[in-house]
C-alpha cells in the first residue's frame, strides 16, 4: 500500500460520521473473528487497521498473546469527532475526561489539521473485554509531507510498549522519552504467510495486517512518553520520521 492509498483511506475514514450501532456491531463481530484466528497477525478490515495502526498508544507494540487474561488485540471506535480547530481542545478534554497538552503548531512546520476523540476495547483471545479507554487524537500537516498525529491517554493502562527495549531514549526535562520504529506488511484477505513471515513475527517490531488490494510494507515512526499521568505518543504512520524530529517535537509538548 502506497503512502498516498494509506492517507485516502485514513481521510476516508476519519472524515465521515461514525455509522449507525447496527453497522458498528457488525464490523465489530467480523474484526473480532479475524483477529482471533492467528496471535501476532492483523486480521482487521483495512481501513480500521489504518486506524489502529495510526493509534501507536494502542495497537502499536501490542503482542498478541494466547494466555487467558492477556490482551490478545485492541477494537477503536472514534464516537467523538468534527473537532476541525485547535480552540476546541477543551471540548475533547471534557470528552475524554482528562486534560492533556498540545500545541497548535511544531517548529518543523506541521499544523493542526483535526482532533477526535475514540473509544477502545482490549480484548483477550476469548473476545472478553479486558479493559477499556478514551484517547485523544491531533493531526497535524504541513505542505509536501504526509501527515502525522499525536496521541494521548491515561497512562493507567497497561501497553506492551512498556515492556520493548526502544530503538532510542533521551531524557527531556527529567521525562524519559522513547523512539520506536515498526514494520507493519499489508497483505490482501487470501495471503499465505512464507517462513520468512514467519520469522518476522516473532520479531517485536514487525506486523502483518489484512485487508490490502497488494503485498507491501512500510515504517512507522514514534515516541512515547509519560508525562503528569498522561501517555502522549507522536507518530508518523506513513514513514519513518528521525528520532531528533519526533524528539525535538516531544520537547515542544513537554516544555509547553
Amino acid at each position: 500500500m502506497t503512502n498516498e492509498a494509506l492517507d485516502h483511506v485514513l481521510k476516508q475514514t476519519l472524515a465521515p460520521k461514525v455509522p449507525d450501532e447496527s453497522v458498528n456491531q457488525n464490523l465489530k463481530r467480523a474484526m473480532e473473528e479475524k483477529a482471533m484466528k492467528r496471535n501476532k497477525i492483523r486480521h482487521f478490515n483495512v481501513k480500521k487497521a489504518v486506524i489502529l495502526a495510526a493509534a501507536c498508544c494502542l495497537l502499536i507494540g501490542t503482542v498478541s498473546v494466547a494466555a487467558s487474561g492477556k490482551i490478545a488485540y485492541l477494537v477503536s471506535g472514534f464516537y467523538f469527532r468534527d473537532f476541525k480547530n485547535f480552540e476546541q481542545l477543551s471540548e475533547a478534554e471534557a470528552k475524554a475526561g482528562f486534560s492533556i497538552k498540545a500545541v497548535k503548531s511544531f517548529q518543523n512546520g506541521y499544523t493542526f489539521s483535526g482532533m477526535d476523540v475514540s473509544d477502545t476495547n482490549a480484548k483477550d483471545e476469548e473476545g472478553n473485554t479486558l479493559d477499556n479507554y478514551k484517547e485523544i487524537s491531533i493531526k497535524y500537516e504541513k505542505a509536501g509531507e504526509t501527515g502525522l498525529s499525536m496521541y494521548a491517554m491515561e497512562a493507567i493502562h497497561d501497553h506492551e510498549t512498556d515492556k520493548r527495549s526502544a530503538d532510542k531514549t533521551v531524557g527531556i526535562n527529567g521525562i524519559e522519552v522513547k523512539y520506536y520504529v515498526d514494520t507493519y506488511k499489508w497483505v490482501p484477505a487470501n495471503y499465505e504467510t512464507t517462513p520468512e513471515d514467519e520469522a518476522n513475527m516473532e520479531r517485536s517490531d514487525y506486523f502483518i495486517s489484512y485487508g490490502a488490494d497488494a503485498v507491501s510494507e512500510n515504517q512507522v515512526s514514534y515516541v512515547i512518553w509519560i508525562q503528569d499521568g498522561i501517555r502522549y505518543c507522536i507518530m508518523n504512520v506513513h514513514n519513518a520520521s528521525s528520532p531528533e524530529e519526533l524528539f525535538q517535537m516531544a520537547r515542544e509538548i513537554i516544555e509547553q
